[in-house]
């Protein structure tokens, strides 16, 4: 906690900094003005330096001046042709905006996005965008190990370093282990049902894919991170394993990062996904942008969870309850289930750690004795509550 007050206080200083700066007229460094554009939205990164020194070897000043002649990475703002940008440059930056244009888009730095009018626009790349960018590519350059140095930090040591609002992902419980049933329809027998007044029609992915107009499908970029440091344990897939919704979909889809998947499509590779074990967690929000299929090995929301961290994600509406005791055959299938290590057994019978369970449902779907029920927690918060502008970390 002393550690977010610092880094809160920094961030106020620097913040603070900028505003006299701006009332004496005096310039801040292009550099630094574009590393705090992009860590805006969090609390001070807490490798700064090397995120400065990369941006310097990979940016000219010209190009990041030039940078701030187009708007701010949000979904609901109308991104900008070149032409219209050019009338936000300084006057000095004008005779090569074009070319400054073209470098920055290379160096991946602008995102083309869809226009009102049918045409394409151009926005400011965001933290997270770049966080993707150079760990699926595993970029070595000083800003690339910068990047991955910035993402394994989060998973390995302090989630807390991010935003202050509520927590930005939630986990989504298995389907089976609170409605007895597979996407295709099929009733699982063993499963216990829930009152149906405890479940909310946004538990349920087929609500969330309902009311998406695009899905795609990347690359899981922890556990991407994790191989390219070269100490990745587990043989979960890598490739097309997270998905984006609508918006950030459609980002994904143009910019040649993402597979364009149907609903069906979405539907049975996601319970391809839970059939391996993964831990679905999605945005925190009235229209979610993205879902990840999460190991608590290499993924940060679990990773953080496991920590009793609350600023990355936050446990399902549900908790695992032992109803049927005597029915428990020892299989152990629901203890190799749990990624968070919330089941357990001794010689006294199985146990369930509150403390530890996250309300993803993986061990009741796989208990072949009913021995296992999901109940809405009693301080179960409602459904998701807040809107974004973009994905954040």
């Amino acid at each position: 906690m002393t550690d977010n007050f610092a880094s809160m206080y920094q961030l106020l200083r620097d913040h603070l900094d900028q505003y006299e700066k701006a009332k004496t007229g005096e310039s801040q460094d292009p550099h630094e003005r574009v590393l705090t554009a992009l860590e805006h939205p969090y609390m001070r990164l807490p490798n700064r330096d090397a995120f400065l020194a990369g941006l310097r070897q990979t940016l000219t000043a010209e190009e990041c001046r030039a940078w701030f002649a187009y708007p701010d990475f949000n979904y609901r703002v109308q991104p900008l042709r070149p032409e219209e940008a050019y009338g936000n440059a300084e006057d000095d930056l004008k005779p090569g905006f074009q070319a400054l244009t073209e470098h920055l888009i290379a160096k991946g730095f602008l995102t083309p996005l869809p226009r009102t009018d049918g045409g394409t626009g151009y926005m400011r790349t965001y933290l997270l965008y770049l966080c993707y960018a150079a760990i699926d590519s595993n970029d070595r350059t000083p800003l690339g190990r910068a990047i991955q140095d910035f993402w394994l930090y989060i998973a390995d040591v302090d989630g807390s370093k991010l935003r202050l609002m509520a927590p930005e992902h939630r986990v989504l419980p298995d389907p089976i282990s609170i409605t007895g049933r597979r996407s295709d329809g099929r009733v699982v027998m063993n499963v216990e049902i829930p009152d149906t007044r405890e479940v909310i029609p946004s538990d349920l992915c087929e609500d969330l894919l309902s009311r998406c107009d695009h899905i795609a499908v990347i690359n899981c970029v922890c556990r991407q991170a994790i191989e390219n440091r070269g100490d990745r344990a587990c043989e979960y897939p890598i490739k097309d394993v997270c998905f984006l919704f609508n918006e950030a979909a459609y980002e994904a889809i143009q910019g040649g990062w993402g597979k364009e998947l149907s609903r069906d499509e979405a539907r049975k590779l996601l319970e391809e996904l839970r059939d391996l074990g993964l831990v679905q967690v999605t945005s925190n929000f009235q229209h979610p942008l993205s879902l990840c299929n999460c190991c608590s090995c290499c993924c940060i929301c679990l990773r953080t969870m496991a920590r009793n961290e609350d600023s990355m994600a936050q446990r399902s509406r549900y908790r695992v309850r032992i109803v049927r005791p005597e029915s428990c055959i020892h299989c152990g299938r629901c203890v190799s289930a749990c990624q968070m290590g919330a089941v357990g057994a001794d010689a006294f019978g199985m146990f369930i750690n509150d403390s530890k369970c996250i309300g993803c449902g993986q061990c009741v779907s796989r208990c072949p004795a009913s021995v296992l029920k999901m109940q809405a927690a009693p301080d179960a918060p409602g459904p998701d509550r807040y809107c974004v502008d973009r994905i954040y970390l």
